[in-house]
């Protein structure tokens, strides 16, 4: 499991006052930088191999402005060509803010089609199968 911290800049809150619903995504998106590495250690976009398949968040309490949150990422399901990104954020106080899971896919740019995972990726993976203690369940 890898743990990033997300501090909520003013940008990211909308007119109601708390982060919008949008930037939960990019806060996953940024957390899952460490997991991309394992694909591709330089994180060169010219030699990029991974897309996003599927992406949601339940959204569990607010998030305001100046927070500092913590964002959990984690491995769920892993496929042969794809595996599924587990997240869960909680505020300072260990509340937990949002859930989320992204389902992403080796992919090869230029044949423009999946591509298995090798052994050693699959081996790297799994060492970041297990998430945080009373996480909630993704809804639904």
């Amino acid at each position: 499991m890898y743990q990033n911290e997300v501090h909520v800049r003013f940008s990211d809150c909308d007119a109601l006052g708390h982060v919008n619903n949008a930037v939960y995504f990019t806060y996953f998106e940024e957390s899952r930088k460490d997991l991309f590495r394992i694909f591709n250690p330089e994180l060169d976009t010219h030699n990029w191999n991974l897309i996003v398949a599927s992406t949601r968040c339940d959204f569990l309490s607010e998030a305001m402005y100046a927070q500092k949150l913590t964002v959990y990422t984690w491995i769920g399901k892993l496929g042969s060509s794809s595996f599924e990104v587990e997240h869960a954020m909680a505020d300072e106080l260990g509340n937990w803010v949002a859930r989320g899971k992204a389902t992403m896919l080796g992919f090869d740019f230029d044949q423009k089609k999946a591509v298995a995972m090798t052994d050693d990726i699959r081996n790297k993976l799994l060492e970041h199968s297990t998430g945080p203690d009373g996480v909630p369940a993704i809804r639904g």
